[in-house]
């Protein structure tokens, strides 16, 4: 059976850990108790499609990195993407603001890839997560390499879920500035409390007890600015992954109300977001932490395939979504050399 792997970092932490093994599609309806050791992965809008690879998770220096990619056997195919063109981003974000018109939801996530042509060089590759891990102390900066999902770069600023001695994290992450000079206006302001009353609501079905949130602050990423507040409640472990399951995706990445947005992305949207916007994580003996993954890229033998999205409402204008979307892919494009 082939070796799959995840080498990751969590956000404000300096060390760096590695988890190799098979990766599996787990059993439906799976309990927490019963979730082996190892690193959780599962695609977009398939949030009880649970993968993992199981296998110890152990600390390892950037120099046992490198050495490990360089003595690893990789099969990564070749692919033959197209970029997302203007026209069609500008279709998909007026097709979403005619829904919005209708009534049919309130707010959408409209999506895009870049391809590149690129030569899969892996010395190349752990430089590029090496630059990552130095530039974004705040993120979950990850490569991972399963033979079901191919080989994936990131470093994402949002986390899914936190759980640990029967407490559970999240957070709200939506709104999204690109200039330094650029103010908050009422369209990032209505992203973010969507999303916020959306992950309030579905923590209320799930926790015991009072939920405690956190109040809105700034969060950078990159260049970027996001509007992001937190939430904290208590919740018994039968429960974590039917709140996972009923969480993700969020309205920062998919759309509100979840199951009409969600089901016209999947219907109308050109292209297969794969892992984009799903959820990534190391799972230990008592903690989960799953990163929603954003940010990120796939690599192939050919071809990085770029992945980024915008909230659209009626505030909406095209020719500044665009260049959102372009700003979050230079995240970690940029540090492509």
């Amino acid at each position: 059976m082939e070796i799959s792997f995840a080498i990751y970092r969590e956000a404000s932490d300096n060390q760096i850990y590695i988890c190799q093994g098979s990766c599996e599609k787990l059993p439906k309806n799976i309990e927490f108790r019963n979730l082996s050791q190892g690193f959780i992965l599962s695609p977009w809008a398939k949030s009880d499609e649970l993968w993992c690879i199981s296998g110890d998770i152990e600390s390892i220096t950037e120099n046992q990195v490198l050495d490990f990619l360089r003595d690893f056997k990789f099969q990564v195919s070749e692919t033959q993407f197209s970029s997302t063109i203007y026209n069609e981003f500008e279709i998909a974000v007026l097709s979403i603001q005619n829904e919005l018109a209708l009534g049919n939801f309130e707010k959408a996530v409209a999506s895009r890839i870049d391809a590149t042509s690129e030569n899969f060089d892996i010395e190349k590759i752990a430089n590029w997560f090496q630059l990552l891990l130095e530039n974004h102390q705040n993120a979950f900066v990850s490569l991972v390499y399963t033979s079901e999902f191919g080989m994936w770069i990131g470093a994402t600023p949002e986390t899914l879920i936190s759980y640990e001695n029967d407490s559970v994290q999240t957070m709200s992450l939506a709104g999204t500035l690109v200039n330094e000079n650029d103010k908050w206006s009422a369209k990032e302001a209505l992203e973010q409390s969507v999303t916020s009353k959306f992950i309030h609501e579905t923590l209320q079905k799930y926790s015991i007890g009072q939920i405690e949130p956190t109040t809105i602050n700034e969060s950078t990423s990159g260049k970027l600015r996001h509007l992001k507040s937190g939430f904290k409640a208590k919740l018994e472990a039968s429960q974590l992954l039917k709140l996972v399951n009923a969480i993700s995706p969020t309205p920062a990445v998919g759309g509100y109300p979840q199951k009409e947005s969600v089901e016209w992305l999947l219907k109308n949207e050109l292209h297969n977001r794969e892992l984009f916007t799903g959820f990534i994580g190391p799972k230990t003996n008592h903690k989960l932490l799953l990163s929603v993954n954003l940010r990120c890229a796939k690599i192939t033998q050919n071809q990085h395939l770029y992945f980024a999205g915008c909230g659209v409402n009626s505030g909406s204008e095209v020719q500044k979504e665009w260049l959102e979307t372009e700003a979050k892919m230079n995240v970690i494009r940029s540090f492509w050399n």
